[in-house]
């Protein structure tokens, strides 16, 4: 697949022959197996360390993905690889030393590699790698040479691939079913935040036809009127006039969506929320128009900001972000990030505008964009919920 081959270019590129990867996006990106979202009984049985691991030969194209056996059938069906090496982490009628196992499993596979007296270059994850493999890796694997494959990767996930492309265009069309359901319930009060997440969640997971992760933030009324995290949802009943805001984030077959809405519940939106909209909407828009190839991040942010102050506002956090694998990389949109645009890039855009404390209203709008030859598509087609 074309995005283990960037992958291991990337890794020859920085001198790097095998690359132990441990974290969910990167095990997915060289693999196509969507790691589970690492909660629940096989977390505790495993001790916490990661269920999913590829062991990655960047001369030779090649890569064995390493699993737990609670994932062992899934990820032989979901996988583009050879059949993964199982590793056993519970066993409901004898002991089983899970991280013996692991450690084990680890071992054979980079025996199999001929790394046991080679003088490689091999590249991991410090962020995410547990600390028995380094010791497995210094300790038995004296030879090679560690290095840090974090950034090896991010330049080859930088620019999409035609897969991962349709893979984002079908995230986004899940989430619009799931931002849908906030405008269909804005119609009226008398409803709680909770009641509102179940119905996203429910629709998300009938278009995903799967249980998939959503997470994000519902907030309502004055509780638009600052950035908090978490920020709901609660069980705040939703009165008439409410501003109501809803950012969520939903990944399907291992890549992400994110976007956010802003409604008025049961009626027509005052001046003062009809002015936060105003602003955010410009902003996002401002941004849109801006991003093209050769441009730089903070060329796309300087748009924004000019777009708030012509509304008589100010930039109060980050204006966007890259997504893909994870649902936040870079680059981003600050005035500090200086890299430059590409065709295949695939940002996320969330201008934001609050009243602050003591306020009533706030707005923040993000709808997911692909970068083209020719400009920005915007992939989310959920309306906008203030006209």
């Amino acid at each position: 697949m074309e995005e283990l081959k960037r992958a291991c270019r990337a890794l020859r590129e920085d001198s790097m022959d095998f690359a132990l990867l441990t974290s969910p996006e990167n095990v997915v990106y060289v693999s196509g197996f969507d790691v589970p979202v690492p909660i629940g009984a096989p977390v505790d049985f495993a001790g916490g360390f990661p269920l999913a691991l590829v062991l990655v030969n960047a001369k030779e194209e090649a890569a064995q993905l390493i699993v737990a056996d609670t994932y062992g059938e899934l990820a032989a069906s979901k996988s583009w690889l050879s059949e993964p090496l199982i590793f056993p982490i519970f066993n409901h009628f004898s002991p089983l030393d899970a991280v013996s196992s692991y450690v084990d499993c680890v071992r054979k596979a980079m025996n199999d590699e001929g790394l046991a007296h080679s003088h490689a270059q091999i590249g991991i994850e410090f962020e995410t790698l547990p600390s028995i493999l380094l010791n497995l890796i210094t300790c038995e694997f004296e030879s090679v040479c560690i290095s840090n494959a974090k950034s090896s990767l991010e330049k080859a996930r930088r620019i999409k691939t035609t897969r991962e492309i349709q893979l984002l265009r079908r995230s986004a069309q899940v989430a619009d079913d799931g931002q849908q359901v906030l405008l269909d319930l804005a119609s009226s009060g008398g409803i709680t935040e909770f009641e509102i997440w179940a119905k996203v969640g429910q629709r998300i997971m009938e278009e995903a036809g799967k249980v998939v992760p959503i997470v994000g933030e519902l907030v309502t009324g004055e509780r638009t009127n600052v950035v908090t995290y978490p920020g709901g949802p609660v069980s705040r009943s939703v009165s008439l006039g409410d501003t109501g805001l809803m950012d969520i984030s939903v990944r399907v077959d291992g890549y992400w969506a994110d976007c956010a809405n802003v409604v008025v519940f049961g009626g027509e939106p005052n001046k003062e929320q009809r002015r936060y909209f105003k602003a955010a909407k410009d902003a996002f828009e401002a941004a849109v128009d801006e991003m093209r190839p050769g441009v730089r991040c903070c060329d796309v942010e300087a748009s924004v900001r000019r777009a708030f102050e012509r509304n008589g506002f100010s930039v109060t956090h980050y204006s966007g972000h890259q997504i893909g694998a994870t649902v936040n990389e870079n680059p981003r949109i600050v005035p500090f990030d200086t890299s430059i645009v590409e065709a295949g890039m695939v940002f996320c855009f969330e201008p934001g505008v609050y009243a602050g404390r003591g306020g009533s209203t706030g707005a923040r709008l993000e709808r997911v964009v692909l970068v083209t030859d020719s400009g920005a598509e915007v992939l989310n087609q959920f309306p906008w919920g203030i006209k």
